[in-house]
């Protein structure tokens, strides 16, 4: 049996990640991904969504090793 789902806010989501606020906002609103759900005002996401976000902003966590940007955003 799994345990309850982790969400994340977008502050969360951020620091995670190692990005300015303002770039995982831009992201989100840009290409409409939705909140799992809310807490409150905040908005809460699944791990799918940060998976998401992180491929979108070229993370190289979520790179294979084949496909390591360059500083101009290329593979």
């Amino acid at each position: 049996m799994s345990g309850p789902a982790v969400l994340h806010t977008v502050g969360e989501i951020a620091h995670k990640l190692g990005v300015p606020l303002h770039r995982v906002e831009y992201l989100i609103r840009a290409r409409g991904i939705r909140p799992s759900s809310w807490a409150g005002n905040a908005r809460v996401f699944s791990d799918k969504a940060v998976e998401r976000i992180a491929r979108e902003l070229g993370h190289p966590k979520t790179q294979g090793p084949d496909e390591v940007m360059d500083s101009d955003g290329r593979a």
